[in-house]
């Protein structure tokens, strides 16, 4: 639990490929605003913590993960992306839309969580750090990325319950699991993860792992936490994909900003 997250190990690409253009994708990646606006004004807006973020206060934060600008990284995208081949915005789902959430749909916006529904989306907070980029859907929900499009070597994010149901909405501000799966073989499973535990917010969970050589399909199961409760407001923070390119950019030197690390304020 908190309070904990300092940085997480950047990995450092030896490929030397450069700020280049590679299988396709710009080599000057673009900025959260090519996604197009928020779908409406935040109904529990973002804010700021004083001190330490409060569980009791909803998407208050204390730390920021910013969005990653090196050549080379593509984020994952509902609306605003393209498939197979990524746009500035990112890649969006291959898969039916009515896969993407089991509530409070269809998906209207990019980096935003499901909220109550259309109209009420706010921005990603997950145990109290706030994710410039990220989804957000309501369990079960499916999502099914073509990776046919480009040459990707890596996928970076972080996973769990958004911060606009903790800590008194269903008593833990719901749970979920989330399953990676790549050309049907699991990766990653973050087994069942809980809005707050004990009175404090949970810690977004750090996914990473490698794709394999001629992976073609990126699959994201998220499943209901079982107790029968409502509030599975599942977020995936800075879910992006990740070239030679990318991977050539030393961040420590170069993106101390913006590589994907928790960063205290």
């Amino acid at each position: 639990m908190n309070k904990r997250r300092t940085v997480v190990s950047a990995v450092v690409g030896a490929l030397g490929l450069g700020l280049v253009t590679v299988f396709g994708i710009p080599a000057a990646q673009a900025a959260r605003e090519d996604c197009g606006d928020l779908p409406n004004p935040p109904a529990k807006p973002v804010q700021e913590a004083q001190n330490e973020e409060n569980p009791n206060i909803q998407n208050d934060y204390d730390e920021v993960v910013e969005e990653d600008t090196r050549p080379g990284v593509v984020y994952l995208a509902v609306i605003g992306g393209d498939t197979p081949k990524p746009n500035k915005c990112g890649l969006n789902p291959s898969n039916p839309p009515a896969e993407w959430t089991g509530w409070g749909g269809p998906l209207d916006g990019d980096n935003v969580t499901i909220g109550e529904g259309a109209g009420t989306r706010n921005e990603i907070v997950i145990g109290g750090v706030y994710f410039k980029r990220g989804i957000g859907t309501h369990a079960p929900a499916r999502l099914v990325y073509d990776l046919t499009g480009g040459d990707y070597r890596k996928f970076e994010a972080y996973v769990g319950m958004s911060d606009e149901k903790d800590p008194a909405e269903c008593g833990h501000g719901g749970s979920s699991e989330f399953i990676f799966n790549v050309d049907g073989k699991e990766m990653f499973a973050s087994g069942v993860l809980m809005g707050t535990e004990g009175g404090m917010n949970v810690d977004p969970v750090k996914v990473e792992f490698e794709i394999p050589a001629g992976a073609r399909e990126l699959e994201i199961v998220i499943t209901d936490g079982g107790d029968g409760n409502g509030c599975d407001h599942s977020t995936i923070g800075d879910a992006k994909l990740l070239t030679a390119a990318a991977l050539s950019v030393d961040p420590a030197g170069k993106l101390t900003t913006t590589w994907g690390t928790l960063k205290a304020r």
